[in-house]
């Protein structure tokens, strides 16, 4: 909800423009860090020293970017009304999606970059929460601290 990420440069982005170009052809599983803080609670909560290792912790589900940056601006539309939020130029049916190939970058990125929790799961009999339920959660945030 603060700080420079993708979540904010959406929204940015969709107030000043009406056209977005999003790349469709890169997967992950957008994850809120106040998810990895609570289940980072739940997990010291529950350790034990036969639990110690490296354990992937990503929200589950899966999407591309350009799925992130549509449920983005639905979910904004779905909230906008009720808090009296001003309107987007973009609209979520209107983000192009685009290839890695079309949006160069210094770093190459992943085309798949999903991470698999089964360790964290299997150890802390825990699981991870989608990443739309964080989603209306960090909107609400992120439009209301405007930081």
């Amino acid at each position: 909800a603060r700080g420079k990420n993708f979540l904010r440069t959406i929204l940015r982005l969709a107030a000043e423009r009406e056209q977005l170009r999003v790349v469709g052809d890169q997967f992950g599983a957008p994850t809120w860090s106040r998810s990895i803080a609570e289940a980072t609670v739940t997990a010291m909560l529950n350790w034990q020293p036969n639990k110690s290792g490296t354990y992937h912790m990503t929200c589950a589900g899966r999407t591309s970017w350009h799925g992130f940056a549509q449920a983005i601006l639905r979910q904004y539309q779905t909230m906008q009304t009720a808090r009296n939020w001003p309107p987007l130029k973009a609209s979520p049916d209107g983000i192009e999606a685009i290839t890695t190939e079309q949006y160069p970058t210094p770093a190459r990125r992943p085309a798949n970059s999903v991470l698999d929790n089964t360790r964290l799961r299997e150890a802390f009999e825990m699981e991870m929460p989608n990443w739309q339920d964080g989603l209306s959660e960090a909107l609400q945030e992120a439009v209301t601290l405007k930081v």
